[in-house]
């Protein structure tokens, strides 16, 4: 029997592990995107359905594809990259706290880290080196882009190139 991937910390701590997303304008009217950051499954769900499985599509993320779509959810018309940088260096708690938590402390520490990476890529930038420095996170968002199609979702740069964003593909979903 298959076990569901986990991401690893007490229960106790576990709050609000089930996040969801309308995406208007992305998603067709009635449905969404549900989200549930410890077993690591993104769902298609119907926002209408009165009876039977509100669940359309699922599918299982990575951590690390977690960390870069929970940012662009947050954010989908324009994420930059900055955030999407801060998430693949950030704890995975830390990133949830600072996007989820009420906690005032948890959303500071993550803005300071998001400003520290701005200033990280200005230099990266004049230095001559963003694009090597940015590789990491080019090889994850290739990887992300491949989880969301059957969504019927695609990851598109900004036409400043300095950020990312959620588009709808033209073509049916699988």
């Amino acid at each position: 029997m298959e076990e569901a991937i986990k991401a690893q910390w007490p229960s106790n701590e576990r709050k609000d592990d089930l996040h969801f997303f309308p995406l208007e304008g992305l998603l067709p009217a009635g449905e969404a995107l549900s989200v549930n950051t410890v077993y690591l499954i993104v769902s298609l769900v119907s926002t209408n359905s009165v009876s039977g499985n509100p669940i359309l599509l699922q599918r299982p993320m990575t951590e690390l594809q977690m960390r870069l779509l929970l940012p662009l959810l947050e954010s989908p018309h324009y994420c930059p990259h900055e955030v999407l940088y801060a998430s693949l260096f950030y704890s995975y708690r830390g990133l949830l706290a600072g996007l989820f938590s009420s906690d005032c402390t948890a959303r500071e520490e993550w803005q300071t880290t998001i400003e520290e990476k701005r200033v990280f890529l200005q230099r990266a930038h004049e230095s001559g080196s963003l694009k090597r420095d940015l590789k990491p996170l080019y090889n994850a968002l290739s990887k992300l882009r491949s989880k969301l199609r059957p969504f019927g979702l695609e990851i598109a740069i900004s036409t400043s190139r300095s950020a990312y964003a959620l588009i709808s593909l033209p073509v049916p979903r699988q």
